[in-house]
């Protein structure tokens, strides 16, 4: 969008906050921080600034957001606002590695125990939730049962927000589909997914260790290695290292391994080995297991990982499409499986 400060300082009030809600849903995020910062933060108007806020913590910028949305008066500082700054304090406890104790952490909670209240009182199920997920990405360095002390109803409501994630999870509506994946079909495609898409849904990545070798028993070893390799680079490319091992995609790490060495992928290999091996040549496939070992990584251990993300971020090599389109035969697939609805 060609946008100059003139024509949008033209707009009426409405227009200008309907402009730049557009450009979010776009995904213009530096536009928004460019058009908003030249009109001047004294110029704008209290939604605009909340935009401006939430533009600039998309934008991993959070101490410019939290500048920006703590310039507006207490009076209308509402849920989205609770949230929108709580946010970026949970991001800032990301970056530096903050514990339970630290400032940055116990401002993040006092913020989300308000936007919790605002939003419950506001009927706002979905900045509710929003809140929420701020204690899920800061969760690892949070000592919990200190705050349900410190917080007994944030926590108390949080422990029913999960409890209800779990069971819609256990309703959520399924659907077969039937698929036949020939030779003919692997050999003229370039997209991976298709292939990966029956191990996707039926592979079970949540569950035990059991659980997930059982329910990969379907598939051929190199599809679920396959599988294994796509969410690696899903998690890895998203959030890096700790997202891999912190998530339930953890389990996999040891077919990830594998399918990488197998697939001829040795930098990737050689990188993930070395991961495993600053760690003692083990992960624990158990997830709360592995957030024993997360809680207790340092700044060493943080720099130490995002040298290795940046060997995922960089890499110029082949990738699973080559050994899959020489060794097309393995992958093949007719049956069914089960989808969301």
């Amino acid at each position: 969008m060609g946008l100059t400060v003139e024509q949008f300082k033209a707009f009426s009030d409405a227009d200008q906050l309907q402009t730049i809600k557009e450009l979010n849903n776009s995904g213009n995020v530096e536009t928004i921080i460019n058009i908003l910062t030249d009109v001047g933060m004294e110029n704008l108007s209290v939604p605009l600034l909340g935009e401006l806020g939430r533009a600039y913590n998309n934008n991993s910028n959070e101490k410019e957001a939290i500048k920006v949305l703590e310039s507006i008066d207490e009076e209308y500082r509402d849920a989205v606002w609770y949230y929108r700054c709580a946010y970026a304090y949970g991001a800032l406890v990301l970056d530096n590695s903050d514990g339970y104790t630290s400032n940055t952490m116990q401002q993040m909670l006092r913020l989300v125990d308000k936007g919790v209240r605002l939003a419950t009182e506001a009927k706002l199920d979905d900045i509710k939730s929003y809140c929420f997920e701020v204690i899920d990405m800061c969760y690892l360095q949070m000592d919990f049962e200190t705050c349900e002390v410190d917080y007994p109803d944030l926590c108390a409501a949080y422990n029913e927000y999960v409890a209800e994630k779990k069971k819609k999870r256990k309703k959520r509506k399924v659907v077969p589909r039937h698929r036949t994946i020939t030779v003919e079909e692997i050999q003229t495609t370039d997209d991976v997914w298709t292939i990966n898409e029956p191990m996707y849904w039926t592979i079970n990545i949540y569950g035990s260790y059991d659980d997930y070798i059982e329910s990969a028993k379907p598939f051929t070893l190199e599809q679920r290695y396959l599988n294994a390799i796509s969410w690696y680079f899903a998690e890895v490319n998203n959030g890096g290292h700790h997202q891999f091992f912190y998530n339930s995609t953890g389990i996999v790490w040891e077919d990830a391994l594998a399918g990488l060495r197998l697939f001829k992928m040795d930098i990737l290999a050689d990188n993930l080995q070395s991961v495993i091996d600053y760690f003692g040549g083990s992960v624990p496939f158990d997830r709360e297991e592995r957030w024993t070992i997360l809680k207790d990584w340092d700044d060493e251990v943080f720099d130490f990982l995002d040298k290795k993300d940046d060997v995922v971020y960089e890499y110029d090599g082949i990738y699973e499409d080559t050994f899959v389109h020489e060794h097309p035969e393995l992958f093949v697939f007719d049956g069914t499986y089960k989808v969301p609805e």
